[in-house]
């Protein structure tokens, strides 16, 4: 019996689109696979980082796809190539952003791609091997499964409005699944997202018009209130341990226990409250703490590997009236800092002495990431210069740890996992305080130990129930120091860009607060404002004003940047207004990350 018409029609319309979906399920299951797999691997996150939010963003462009096929069936026949060629645009552009994750495990724009594609070569030792393995000629097989597909509904779509009018309805169906609530709030959560999403204008890339940045010239600086210390001259270290959280500690959140060592230090001595972290990576840490301002990302900043750019001058003038007080400032990390060109900054900074991993001390020492030799090592060499090679009573040293920094590898021994690290740092630092306390450093002398940002990893478990919704700006601060035995916990919201003052006035110098700058050593004075750089939703700044418990948000948009959830109370426009000062005197950064990352694999010639 022959097939009628109608079954024609209804076989060559419904085979195509289970093959059209059933191919584009198997690649958002890929790229959910492939995404899950290397956060994890690298933040050693486990089941945490399979986050279902990759297939509700990606469903988007199945409603995409079925937009343009309803389309097809209702149409004039003229718009059916155009039609086709939107639908596969679409398609390739899914296929190859994800081709080059899987190659880079890094997401790069399509207009970084389209950029270097004249000028990048398939390097046989990376580029082909993925080619021609099992998950490269899969991702092959269903981009071109799905291409054919489409170009089979939509060419031979007949015009049947009703047809149409199934894939009209079911788009907004899918587009929903966009309404799922995003509360992952990961640093990598541009992995997450679809291809479009990540591709539209980003509001932190927003300049301000030529106008504006002149009228912004005009914003005086924050009013400063300042203090003559009546302090004697003592020595400070700053110790900033790589993504240290207060998840990690069972004293100060509740959670995890894999910090004992620090738990005693703040029992014995004392910590700071609410202490907020102004940025959600080394460099913004280090920026905050060590020049006072809020790492506020500059044009093109997360497409730059120019991370201190705009930031070589810090706020009342630290390093060069240290200088003038005969107070040497000394920097000591053990890993390598030509890594974003960290110990160039540092230098110019205006740090004396800066020590790095080519220290002879070092030398035969296993090695781990960012060829450091582990914190143990680290603290060695520190008391090697403190007993041996130290001039004077009075200094400022800054120790940067490593080992704690994804992938959370401990040099010299089969210690793999967070955990692992941190419980190796943990016994480190506590050794570490023993050895100062041994040599009677705390009669004197105050050590500031603190986290350079919370750890790049996913949300733990009540997380938010215990911190709160900001944990993900929160790190530990504790203050260690003669005055500070069993002082508890010191009362107040606090943040990173507080250490300038409250440095200076240890060191018997005048210190300066405002509302956006506290001081926790000395007479304290907690600011009015907290502001941290989000690493989720990196064009919007958190904001915490001092007594209010609403956790509040700028969204960065260049001339329109304004309150995305703004106070109460009227005339609240400060914290805007300083925002737009400080960014508009930000030098544009020049968007190279993605030929340093093509470079880095050798596929940029």
């Amino acid at each position: 019996m022959e097939m009628t018409t109608s079954s024609k029609v209804s076989t060559s319309h419904w085979l195509p689109t289970a093959a059209l979906i059933a191919a584009f399920a198997s690649m958002v299951w890929l790229r959910f696979d492939l995404v899950n797999s290397t956060v994890s691997s690298y933040t050693d996150c486990g089941n945490d980082c399979r986050n279902w939010i990759i297939p509700a963003y990606d469903v988007g462009i199945l409603a995409l796809i079925f937009i343009l096929i309803g389309a097809a069936y209702i149409a004039p026949r003229w718009t059916k190539p155009l039609l086709t060629g939107l639908g596969i645009l679409i398609l390739v552009s899914y296929g190859i952003d994800l081709f080059v994750f899987l190659l880079l495990h890094h997401r790069l724009l399509l207009t970084d791609i389209l950029r270097f594609a004249g000028d990048v070569q398939l390097n046989g030792t990376v580029a082909l091997p993925q080619l021609r393995s099992f998950t490269g000629i899969l991702l092959f097989f269903l981009l071109i499964s799905s291409c054919a597909a489409l170009i089979l509904l939509i060419t031979k779509a007949p015009r049947k409005p009703k047809k149409a009018l199934i894939f009209l309805i079911l788009s907004p169906v899918l587009l929903a699944a966009r309404a799922i609530p995003d509360d992952f709030n990961h640093v990598s959560s541009n992995l997450y997202k679809d291809v479009i999403t990540n591709n539209l204008p980003h509001g932190s890339d927003a300049p301000y018009s030529a106008t504006t940045s002149v009228n912004h010239l005009f914003i005086p600086e924050p009013a400063l209130t300042c203090i003559t210390s009546k302090s004697t001259p003592q020595p400070v270290i700053l110790l900033v341990m790589e993504s240290l959280s207060l998840y990690q500690s069972q004293y100060l959140s509740g959670l995890d226990g894999f910090l004992p060592e620090l738990d005693l230090i703040a029992k014995k001595y004392s910590h700071l409250e609410y202490f907020y972290a102004n940025g959600f990576t080394t460099d913004g840490g280090l920026i905050a703490l060590l020049t006072g301002h809020v790492p506020l990302p500059s044009i093109n900043r997360y497409r730059s590997t120019s991370a201190y750019l705009g930031y070589e001058k810090p706020k009342q003038d630290l390093f060069n009236r240290l200088a003038k007080a005969q107070i040497p400032a000394t920097y000591f990390r053990s890993a390598d800092q030509g890594f974003l060109n960290t110990g160039d900054w540092l230098r110019q900074l205006n740090f004396n002495f800066v020590d790095g991993p080519e220290n002879t001390f070092y030398n035969g020492m296993p090695r781990g990431s960012f060829n450091e030799p582990g914190d143990k090592a680290l603290y060695q060499r520190y008391l090697q210069w403190f007993d041996k090679e130290r001039t004077s009573d009075v200094f400022f040293s800054v120790i940067q740890t490593t080992t704690t920094h994804p992938p959370f590898i401990v040099p010299g021994t089969e210690l793999r996992g967070e955990e692992a690290a941190f419980r190796y740092a943990d016994q480190a630092l506590g050794d570490f305080v023993r050895e100062l306390e041994h040599r009677k450093f705390f009669d004197h002398g105050t050590l500031v130990i603190t986290g350079d940002h919370r750890s790049m990893t996913a949300r733990r478990r009540n997380e938010w129930e215990r911190i709160g919704r900001d944990a993900y700006a929160r790190v530990p601060a504790i203050l260690v120091s003669a005055a500070h035995r069993n002082r508890g916990a010191i009362r107040g919201t606090w943040q990173q860009t507080d250490f300038i003052p409250s440095l200076l006035d240890t060191m018997g110098l005048e210190s300066c607060t405002s509302d956006f700058a506290g001081r926790f050593l000395g007479p304290i004075q907690p600011a009015k404002y907290i502001l941290h750089t989000q690493g989720a939703e990196r064009d919007r700044i958190l904001v915490r004003v001092q007594g209010n418990p609403k956790i509040l948000e700028v969204q960065l948009d260049g001339d329109n940047t304004h309150w995305r959830i703004a106070p109460e109370e009227e005339n609240n426009n400060e914290v805007v207004r300083e925002i737009n000062r400080e960014r508009s005197q930000l030098p544009v950064s020049e968007p190279d990350f993605a030929a340093g990352v093509l470079q880095w694999y050798g596929l940029k010639k």
